[in-house]
């Protein structure tokens, strides 16, 4: 039995087919693909048949209950959308954060300069995204001592490969740089949120390693 209801300013008809219909499209939409059932999407299937079972003839002859129906359907509809996106994430973020776990600290097509990654770094610092601030602050570290070719960029090179491979150019700064890798680790392959001190800490250590001159050659490979 088709409703009449408000929605934008506008008068729309939506049945219990349509309401049902609607939520089966939104549960389809790629951006809320899940690897196997859970919980929650059976209880929406369980609800889909619920609305599926409200059709004309079916028991519906009073027009209050059907309009009472017809809103349970909208409210449910709404807070399906808001709760799938809230527990699974929004798909450009998922995609900003997307990442391989092999633990190297650059993608293989990332070729910025350690300048463009520090700039980058310090505009995520001062917008507030420590997290962002950690992992490009920490690239533009990794990035610099490639550049002046004191460490290698060995392809796939973690973050505490290139700390240990920089200890002896810079022995002052060692350990510090050594946080600064398991800040970098924690965010980008722990899934921690960083916050604004060690954000600060990890771009004040690539500050000092850029502007240090380094140690006389070590004696181990780098």
């Amino acid at each position: 039995m088709a409703r009449t209801a408000a929605v934008a300013g506008r008068l729309v008809t939506i049945s219990p087919d349509d309401a049902r219909r609607l939520l089966e499209r939104e549960l389809d939409r790629a951006d809320y693909d899940g690897a196997r059932a859970t919980w929650w999407d059976r209880a929406s299937r369980h609800l889909l048949e619920w609305l599926g079972s409200f059709r004309p003839g079916g028991g519906l002859d009073s027009p209050a209950l059907g309009t009472t129906v017809l809103w349970i359907a909208v409210v449910v509809l709404v807070a399906v959308v808001v709760v799938v996106v809230v527990a699974r994430g929004l798909p450009h973020r998922r995609a900003r954060t997307a990442r391989s776990d092999d633990g190297s600290v650059f993608d293989g097509d990332d070729l910025r300069s350690a300048r463009e990654l520090g700039d980058t770094a310090r505009s995520a610092l001062r917008a507030g995204d420590w997290s962002a601030a950690v992992l490009d602050g920490y690239r533009a570290l990794a990035r610099g001592l490639a550049e002046r070719d004191l460490v290698r960029e060995v392809p796939g090179a973690t973050a505490r490969a290139v700390a240990g491979r920089a200890a002896p150019w810079f022995p002052e700064h060692a350990d510090r740089i050594d946080l600064a890798a398991g800040s970098f680790d924690a965010v980008r392959y722990l899934g921690a949120e960083a916050d604004e001190t060690a954000a600060r800490s990890v771009l004040d250590t690539e500050a000092s390693v850029r502007t240090t001159r380094p140690a006389t050659a070590p004696a181990v490979p780098t």
